[in-house]
């Protein structure tokens, strides 16, 4: 009877184990968002940008249309094939930066693509160019400007520390506890512009940063004599 009983108690104690275990198991995470591909024959495609579509759809470009918010219409953007089905990576991050014609707003579009050039979580965000001229200025004349707040991270691809000039505007205005901003510039021993994405909080604290693998820009800085500019 007394060995009946213990059967019966160390039946329980696995019964309670058991639940336990499911109390604590991992969470299932959804697949991340994908974002529906607009068909050819949309009527919402003019045949302005039907032509463009046809022009760049080549073996090494995949071109892709996406809704910016900011330009409240579709944009088309031209993605580097090679550097995404080489990537080990799921999904790529790609920056394209590019801007409203009809007030000058400049801004970025972040996105991931996967290799069926699936596009995934994209966002607007405000993004600030580190030209060659300013890169020039005197470093004290600028810290002078109240409106601008200088961020201090370390960019793995420059090697070094960079100081970022975030506009107070910027995160000022924003709702976010979070506010994503992406930084394009370039160093002496880069040849070409690259990016990285910070998330600053209301205090311009460095909560978070990114390093696109792939950023694309249209028509500017001045620097650049191409229409469009791949960088990874």
């Amino acid at each position: 009877m007394k060995r009946l009983n213990e059967r019966v108690v160390n039946f329980k104690n696995m019964v309670h184990k058991e639940e336990d275990e499911d109390l604590y198991a991992a969470p299932v995470v959804p697949p991340p968002r994908k974002t529906p591909t607009i068909p050819l024959d949309s009527p919402e495609l003019t045949p302005d940008l039907l032509k463009k579509i046809e022009k760049l759809d080549t073996e090494e470009v995949k071109p892709v249309i996406i809704k910016c918010e900011r330009c409240d219409k579709y944009v088309l953007i031209p993605i580097p094939i090679q550097p995404v089905l080489e990537s080990e990576k799921r999904e790529v991050l790609v920056n394209y930066v590019h801007k409203n014609n009809k007030n000058n707003d400049k801004h970025c579009l972040i996105f991931e693509v996967d290799h069926d050039f699936n596009i995934l979580l994209p966002k607007t965000v405000d993004v600030i160019i580190s030209t060659i001229s300013s890169a020039k200025k005197n470093n004290d004349d600028i810290k002078k400007n109240s409106a601008i707040q200088h961020v201090i991270i370390k960019c793995d691809l420059c090697n070094e520390n960079i100081h970022v000039p975030v506009p107070r505007k910027i995160i000022e205005e924003s709702p976010l506890p979070k506010t994503p901003i992406t930084y394009v510039h370039k160093s002496e021993n880069c040849i070409d512009p690259h990016s990285v994405v910070l998330y600053l909080d209301n205090h311009f604290h460095d909560r978070d940063t990114r390093f696109p693998d792939i950023l694309i820009l249209y028509l500017f800085p001045y620097w650049l004599k191409k229409n469009y500019c791949f960088t990874e």
